[in-house]
């Protein structure tokens, strides 16, 4: 993940001067093990965002849901916290520097996928909130993703969604048959 700030002794850290020397356009922010794993919060997945747009390049937002989330019935809840808060202070005109990804953090790399109508419901609760940020022009603008253990078997039905904007694979993608069905998928 790339650190918001720039300069003192972050050791390890990574700047986006850093990725930004080398080619790279696109930056994730959010993903769970991140969130996880080294406790990135919701202010300093924001400041991550905003540190990437203002620095030039794009950036990725992933929300998600535990397995213990899920089973409360809490997946739009959570995931409208984390938008929000990851959203804060991003302004309309950078809204094409922005994709959403929805990864419910029990689908990945698991091999479970969320139904279409679950990916779908979660998609429009983030299309209804970009609406209420921005308006609803700009909600319609932004990308949202699916990830969550996509697969050939899974790809159609959720790409036949109307709020399901692509796909964000993981371990499919190193498998050239899967991930050529995943990328021509069929609707």
């Amino acid at each position: 993940g790339v650190c918001p700030q720039i300069s003192g002794a972050l050791t390890g850290a990574i700047s986006t001067g850093m990725v930004k020397s080398i080619g790279v356009q696109w930056a994730l922010a959010g993903h769970s093990e991140r969130r996880v794993i080294f406790g990135e919060t919701d202010d300093y997945i924001n400041a991550q965002c905003l540190k990437i747009i203002e620095d030039g390049m794009s950036v990725m937002l992933c929300i998600g849901e535990s397995l213990a989330e899920f089973e409360q019935d809490l997946a739009g809840s959570v995931c409208a916290v984390q938008l929000k808060k990851g959203m804060k202070g991003i302004k309309k005109e950078d809204l094409d520097k922005v994709v959403i990804a929805y990864e419910p953090v029990w689908a990945i790399g698991t091999g479970k996928v969320a139904t279409p109508e679950i990916a779908q419901d979660v998609h429009a609760t983030c299309r209804a909130i970009l609406a209420d940020m921005y308006d609803q022009e700009a909600a319609d603008s932004v990308r949202i993703l699916y990830g969550g253990s996509v697969t050939p078997e899974s790809v159609d039905d959720l790409m036949s969604q109307p709020d399901i904007d692509g796909a964000l694979v993981g371990g499919a993608s190193l498998d050239v048959e899967k991930f050529s069905r995943i990328i021509n998928f069929q609707v």
